[in-house]
């Protein structure tokens, strides 16, 4: 069952955090990951790059990623593609005038940058729900790295099911790492 409380979350180390989501991104049945680096989702890409069950295609911008996913859909593959809130907002084009035109599903992994206990990027967390509202893209909060591997597992669900996009937010707290409502 989902945790949702801040107060019940898991303790998870960042390499612990990573593995959680990997386990549920195999058990989702995803066989390529498109991905942008960022510093806050350094150990879950070592991860992704370290596990054999994936084609892991790193690229230089996020809606390159969205291309890629697309075209291995096309081919029988489930996807996923793994950015920041930032790099979301780059991709936008791609994901209109692709994904949501021709019904292809993409399971969205976003670094919720600028998230509540997330100081940095204020302005990119504040715009990012009301994006995906205006995409008319459905997008789950990730908080607990506990519950990663069952939200991975639905969202994935839900993204074939409707054929379209369904994004999961990643905060600090589900990649194992301390938000500043810790030192509160």
């Amino acid at each position: 069952m989902l945790s949702g409380s801040v107060e019940g979350m898991a303790a998870m180390n960042p390499a612990e955090a990573a593995k959680t989501i990997v386990t549920g991104l195999k058990g989702a049945g995803i066989h390529l990951i498109a991905s942008l680096p960022d510093i806050n989702l350094t150990d879950l890409l070592r991860e992704i790059e370290e596990e054999s069950a994936f084609i892991h295609v790193p690229v230089c911008r996020e809606e390159e990623g969205i291309g890629i996913c697309a075209g291995a859909y096309l081919v029988g593959k489930k996807c996923a593609a793994v950015m920041q809130n930032g790099g979301f907002f780059n991709s936008n084009n791609a994901i209109v005038s692709t994904l949501l035109q021709y019904q292809i599903p993409l399971l969205l992994l976003i670094y919720y940058a600028g998230d509540i206990g997330d100081r940095t990027f204020g302005t990119t967390g504040s715009m990012t729900e009301p994006v995906l509202n205006a995409l008319g893209i459905r997008y789950y909060i990730m908080r607990d790295p506990a519950d990663a591997a069952e939200l991975i597992q639905r969202a994935q669900i839900m993204t074939e099911d409707a054929r379209r996009p369904v994004a999961l937010l990643v905060t600090k707290e589900a990649l194992g790492r301390r938000s500043a409502l810790k030192s509160l």
